[in-house]
């Protein structure tokens, strides 16, 4: 679907599989939402370590998605892979609006 870079120069990359059978299987509000993603990835508000998942990271940035999810923080969930010579990948997992930030995810990084 897409490939771009995140706020600490790692390439993150959004397959059609997971996009068509995760994503959209259970955010059908998310169709035609790529592009709001993508930019949530270059440009996010905040990043959070998972509370259970100690490879992934979740950026939440609000007001970015379009009626009637306007008013919502857009959320998406990158598990991070490590590949050969230590470099690192990521890999969105899933994508959706949320109107808070989960219980137990944990601010590492904030806009200012």
């Amino acid at each position: 679907m897409f490939k771009c870079i995140d706020r600490n120069g790692i390439v993150i990359i959004c397959s059609k599989d997971t996009w068509e059978n995760h994503v959209l299987a259970e955010h059908p509000e998310m169709k035609g939402c790529e592009g709001y993603v993508k930019a949530v990835i270059e440009k996010p508000f905040q990043v959070y370590q998972d509370g259970r998942h100690p490879n992934i990271k979740v950026i939440y940035k609000p007001f970015i998605l379009p009626k009637p999810y306007n008013l919502y923080y857009l959320r998406v969930a990158i598990k991070y892979r490590k590949k050969t010579l230590g470099s690192l990948k990521g890999y969105v997992s899933t994508a959706f609006p949320c109107m808070n930030i989960r219980k137990g995810d944990i601010l590492i990084w904030e806009e200012l």
